[in-house]
């Protein structure tokens, strides 16, 4: 038997405390890998029970980073479940809220959570302790990230105040509901939303995109270092009123492309910490946790596409809408949501253009108070989906598939490796702290507060892995 030495980083993202990477080496090289997630919130079980209507607002708790995300996903769900239709002031306001999110988390990732793997910062708090592993810019360089690094949270404040011209406040806005959008729409909170956005604009160009082709001039290897399984999903979203979508959806398997059908998705929890079944469509499963389970080392299911790990997030979207990419690595995931954050921005001057001020931004009329409602929508992290069944206005039934869950849930009953898991096989590690394994996985931007929905926090259980 083979003996492995094992590594471990907990926690592994510089603000989702829960995620915990086990590494298992040999001569240096990354043979094997488990991601975890240590939290267990319940959210899917909360909302049983509760009003339809209300699914937006108690939906957004479960992330505060992303809270648009599922607010407007939970309202299309919600939405298709009671035969609602909503009017197109309502649809352009949803995209400027949760564009506006979008770029704040972007410009979050980009700044506070990846680029300090890359630079080093001065000798105070957040920069230190720091690893002095692998770092390549000159002094001059450092100096200028470091600028950036925090003239980048001014930035992303803008970004959470375009939120709030139309979403109310932020995080965990008022300005998503079922129906439409809560806010009006007038000559000020339009002028005002552009001034945001033309700032946001003149960052992105003259100082984000600058930085980041930097960093993959002087990490030039790790453009590929890191590659995911070379499946690819995106379900589509921002729609224009005459029904096209900024992000197109589409799916890619071993190559094949083909249209993305909600039907193929399941969940497995073979390997997590849940009452034991196989493979089973979200308006099929219930979420029953159970710690006690002898394969499990994480409250994250396992998320399939016809049985098969996809990566989602800005990569996975510049490639199935065919827009250029420079790698599928780790710099090339940063690279093309760098690119993205452009394109949103862009995107919401033409949405301004097209606002009604003083049309109509709500329709709350139902055509019936029971049925089946599926919300689908890419946002910050990849696809997001929202599964509901509705009696009586009444939510009987809710399931949530996120992103990180996508890129990083359990093993399936085959054993398949997640695409986390996967990009991290062969990688070589010349650090004591994993720096280049940390390097590849926060580039995903991965979000263990959404994976699952009481922290225990007692103790860190100690995995026992035959290899």
């Amino acid at each position: 038997m083979t003996i492995l030495d094992k590594r471990t980083i907990f926690p592994m993202s510089r603000i989702h405390n829960p995620m915990l990477l086990e590494a298992w080496l040999e001569n240096g090289e990354i043979k094997d890998a488990y991601i975890s997630d240590t939290l267990y919130r319940g959210f899917e079980q909360i909302l049983i029970g509760r009003s339809a209507l209300d699914m937006p607002y108690y939906t957004q708790r479960v992330c505060g980073i992303c809270s648009s995300a599922h607010a407007i996903t939970s309202a299309l769900a919600v939405e298709q479940a009671l035969g609602m239709h909503i009017p197109t002031n309502g649809l352009l306001i949803r995209n400027l809220i949760l564009v506006s999110d979008l770029i704040q988390n972007h410009l979050r990732h980009i700044y506070l959570y990846t680029l300090p793997d890359y630079f080093r910062g001065p000798d105070i708090a957040p920069f230190i302790p720091h690893s002095e592993f692998d770092l390549r810019l000159s002094t001059k360089e450092n100096t200028t990230l470091t600028e950036h690094y925090f003239k980048s949270f001014e930035i992303a404040r803008i970004a959470h105040s375009a939120f709030a011209v139309f979403g109310g406040k932020a995080p965990h806005g008022h300005g998503i509901v079922p129906g439409g959008a809560s806010m009006e729409v007038n000559v000020d909170n339009v002028s005002r939303y552009r001034g945001y956005m033309m700032e946001i604009l003149g960052f992105i160009d003259d100082v984000l995109i600058p930085d980041i082709t930097l960093i993959k001039e002087r990490y030039p290897e790790y453009i590929i270092l890191g590659q995911g399984v070379g499946n690819y999903l995106s379900v589509g979203g921002f729609p224009s009123p005459e029904g096209s979508t900024l992000f197109s959806q589409g799916v890619i398997l071993q190559g094949k492309r083909e249209n993305f059908n909600e039907k193929h998705v399941t969940e497995d929890v073979t390997n997590a910490w849940y009452k034991p079944h196989g493979p089973l469509h979200p308006m099929e499963e219930d979420t029953v946790p159970d710690r006690s389970q002898a394969k499990g080392y994480t409250w994250v299911k396992s998320p399939r596409y016809r049985g098969q790990p996809v990566e989602v997030g800005p990569l996975a979207r510049a490639i199935v809408n065919k827009e250029e990419i420079i790698g599928t690595g780790t710099l090339g995931r940063i690279w093309a949501r760098a690119l993205e954050l452009k394109k949103l921005a862009k995107a919401t001057l033409e949405w301004l253009n097209r606002l009604e001020p003083g049309a109509e931004t709500l329709n709350l009329k139902m055509e019936q108070d029971s049925g089946v409602g599926i919300g689908l929508h890419e946002v910050m992290r990849g696809t997001l989906g929202h599964w509901v069944s509705v009696k009586n206005k009444r939510v009987k039934h809710y399931q949530i598939v996120t992103p990180s869950a996508l890129n990083f849930g359990a093993r399936d009953a085959t054993g398949t490796r997640s695409v986390g898991e996967s990009s991290l096989l062969g990688l070589k590690i010349g650090s004591e702290d994993l720096k280049e394994a940390g390097r590849v996985i926060r580039a995903f931007d991965p979000c263990f507060s959404c994976s699952v929905h009481i922290i225990d926090g007692e103790q860190i259980r100690t995995l026992k892995i035959r290899v």
